[in-house]
Parts: structure tokens; C-alpha cells; sequence
């Protein structure tokens, strides 16, 4: 059973609610960002586990490949992690690879805490993230 708000799947609010926000964030001009009390790579780190857990949950799962949603989710996050770079430049922010490296270690994380909540949840035959 698939947990749905009005037919449309909760992953999929949630990922795109939380994609928005990121694209928005990301986006202000860096002369308007506020000043953290913590290290810009794990932000952008932080930030990209949560992107890669939430696509990872939205796009569908077949039963006879588990984990094919995984490395798709991976690809698309780290497509999106160097397009993000790049789209920092235009507001007046840089590209900056060790950003993009953080971002990617975001990405592992994400998948790797996806995969372990969804096979412990499958042990418990609890159905969040699809058929169990």
C-alpha cells in the first residue's frame, strides 16, 4: 500500500517541496546569504542526502530489482549536484568543485540511509516504500 495524499504519491510532494527549496536556496545571491555556524561543505552535503533519500523513496520500485531506483536516484542527484554548480555563476555565486564533492558524499549518504531504512523496514513488513 502506497501512502498517497488525493492519489499523488507522499514521496513525490515531499520531493518536490523539498527540491524547490533547495533550487531556491541555492540560488540566492551570495551577497544575501546568511553566515552559518557550520562548514559549508556539510550543508551542501546534508542537503544532498536529503535530495538523494527523498528520489530515491519517489521514483517507482520494481519488485524484481529492488535497488534499481537507488542508482537512478544517485545519477539524477549528481546530474543535478554539477548543474547546480554551474547555475550558482549567474547569481553571483562560484562554482566550486569541493562544493560539488560534498555534494556527491551527500548523495552516497542519502542512498546508503535510504537502502538501510527501506530493508529495515522490509524485515518489519512495514510497506512505506512500496511493496513489501
Amino acid at each position: 500500500m502506497r501512502a498517497t495524499i488525493s492519489g499523488l504519491r507522499i514521496a513525490v510532494i515531499a520531493l518536490g517541496c523539498y527540491w524547490v527549496l533547495m533550487f531556491i536556496s541555492t540560488h540566492i545571491p551570495a551577497n544575501a546569504v546568511p553566515h552559518l555556524h557550520v562548514s559549508d561543505k556539510f550543508v551542501h552535503a546534508v542537503a544532498f542526502a536529503g535530495l538523494a533519500f527523498l528520489l530515491s523513496w519517489a521514483i517507482p520500485t520494481n519488485s524484481s530489482r529492488p535497488l534499481r531506483n537507488v542508482f537512478f536516484a544517485g545519477l539524477i542527484g549528481i546530474i543535478y549536484a554539477c548543474l547546480d554548480e554551474l547555475l550558482q555563476i549567474p547569481v553571483g555565486r562560484t562554482a566550486d568543485w569541493n562544493d560539488f564533492l560534498a555534494d556527491c558524499l551527500g548523495i552516497l549518504f542519502g542512498l546508503l540511509l535510504y537502502t538501510s531504512v527501506r530493508y529495515y523496514l522490509t524485515r518489519m513488513q512495514i510497506g512505506l516504500f512500496g511493496r513489501v
